[in-house]
């Protein structure tokens, strides 16, 4: 059941469960009673106006919470900046920007006051440029799509003011878009010039049916894609992307139906179709169909799903009679302990994650003390599911390769090792976790242990050519020169003459 999802996405069944919960609160709150519709558009307004700054700050060059250099993308003058506020990535900041656009547009159509109608105004129209920013297609034919459907809702027909207002936007985008301050925009532009299909997605949506069709009725479960798909990825893809690992299909509704099967997907779309139950807020509805135009190429996370669904819940709401919410006690003394076990996990969350970069902080500062302190608290405070152990493992053996003291750099080994092992199990991407291991047992000359890691890469995704090509150079060396040869022909197929080490693998062998 995934119940705490993977470390990318944490969307496991719980987090799922719960924002689904907070949709229908949303909705029984509700109902019958725009008042309430709309004080909770200014609260989305506020949250839009200080995400659409910081996105904005963010592309400008300014940043006080993440790194810079993990949303930029090449170097000099062909150097991508692509915000993605504090959602993890820009492509569902964007859809996040895209619902606030809309729900912005809602708020000034409802509101009896100017200074909240004005504010709501603007907001969607910053919202809507920081979402640009982003440099986000499946964003911008998101918006397109929602704006043509708020059009056919309300009949509108284009004015000489809003041709106006329209051509001015166009004008200030193309005066930014060529200024110095859009350098990267251009850079972006260049990158859709040379990769017009979204890199794998068609490749990677045919695979993605292709596995579904193994378990139709009931799915592989919520949050295991990166796990299960290499068994099902053809070699096709594996060709065209050999150091990708594909973490979700990238489309809301495939996601649903691997995951699910059919009657999740049939859920899903039963959802979305509610977005159709009215015409009272076409800017609503507007932006419901906007994201899930863009959710086409995106899978859901926790902050997209949480706006699409309570975007829906108002439509519910605004449909719904009013709802006497009675407190009786049995529905207190069943709620009480939900909300209690809620607090608790959200909790938990924060403390994990709290030790967790206590830990990078003294690997950081090359404490080994501190850090294996702090993991130690982070393996007791963390839920089931996706673990750090991966990246732990890994961080230490860097800080081990940078030990001068060999005391330091076995006691860094030894460390790194268990937390190798420890991977092969929580892993959201086995094969990674298995291929570090082997990683481990090199360092360490026994080939055994690198040997039976490297299959078991293999078995977990064998399309990937790096297990193969390491297989190949330790037969090579037990002197199991056959056995060698056929896993560096393997290799080189999987690689395409990509990596120049893995055809001169192949060459050794076959003199």
């Amino acid at each position: 059941m995934s119940l705490f999802g993977t470390n990318w996405r944490r969307y496991g069944s719980v987090i799922e469960g719960t924002i689904c919960l907070f949709a229908w609160l949303t909705s029984a709150v509700c109902a019958g009673r725009p008042d309430r519709v709309k004080s909770a558009l200014r609260g989305i307004v506020v949250a839009g106006a200080a995400g659409g700054i910081y996105g904005i700050v963010q592309y400008l060059g300014w940043d006080p919470l993440i790194p810079r250099s993990s949303y930029q993308v090449g170097e000099g003058i062909w150097a991508i900046v692509r915000p993605p506020g504090t959602l993890g990535y820009a492509s569902y900041f964007a859809t996040w920007l895209l619902l606030i656009v809309f729900l912005s547009a809602a708020l000034a159509a409802m509101e009896d006051s100017p200074i909240w109608r004005r504010l709501a105004i603007t907001v969607s129209i910053l919202a809507a440029f920081a979402m640009w920013l982003t440099g986000t297609r499946a964003a911008i034919l998101g918006l397109i799509a929602g704006l043509l459907t708020k059009f056919a809702m309300r009949n509108l027909r284009i004015t000489r003011r809003g041709a106006a207002i329209a051509l001015a936007a166009v004008i200030a985008s193309a005066a930014f878009y060529y200024s110095p301050l859009g350098q990267s925009m251009r850079s972006r532009t260049r990158w859709f010039a040379e990769d017009p299909w979204g890199g794998a997605r068609l490749a990677l949506w045919r695979d993605s049916l292709h596995m579904a069709s193994h378990r139709p009725a009931t799915g592989f479960g919520p949050e295991v894609f990166m796990a299960e798909f290499p068994r099902y990825q053809s070699a096709q893809l594996a060709k065209s992307y050999p150091d990708f690992a594909h973490e979700s299909p990238h489309n809301m509704f495939l996601d649903a139906l691997v995951a699910r099967g059919l009657p999740g997907l049939v859920l899903l779309l039963g959802l979305c179709s509610l977005a159709f139950a009215t015409r009272r807020r076409p800017e609503i509805t507007a932006g419901v169909v906007a994201a899930i135009a863009a959710q086409q190429f995106t899978s859901l996370t926790a902050p997209t799903a949480m706006m699409l669904f309570v975007a829906i819940a108002f439509l519910v709401a605004l449909e719904t009679p009013p709802i006497t919410l009675k407190r009786r006690a049995p529905w207190v003394a069943g709620a009480v302990p939900v909300a209690a076990a809620l607090l608790y996990l959200a909790v938990r969350l924060s403390a994990a994650d709290h030790e967790l970069e206590l830990t990078k902080l003294a690997l950081d500062n090359r404490n080994l003390e501190a850090a294996a302190a702090h993991d130690r608290t982070y393996e007791q405070q963390r839920l089931p599911g996706g673990s750090g152990d991966l990246w732990y493992s890994r961080a230490l053996l860097e800080l081990a390769s940078k030990q001068s003291v060999p005391a330091e750099r076995a006691r860094a080994l030894e460390t790194a090792e268990a937390a190798a092992r420890r991977a092969t199990e929580t892993a959201e991407d086995p094969f990674n976790a298995w291929y570090n291991l082997a990683m481990v047992y090199g360092i360490q000359n026994d080939a055994q242990g690198a040997e039976g890691s490297v299959r078991a890469a293999i078995a977990a995704h064998p399309t990937w050519y790096k297990p193969h090509w390491i297989l190949a150079r330790i037969l090579r060396v037990e002197g199991r020169v056959e056995e060698a040869r056929r896993e560096a022909v393997l290799a080189a197929d999987f690689d395409v003459a990509r990596n120049p080490e893995v055809t001169r693998t192949l060459r050794e062998l076959h003199p």
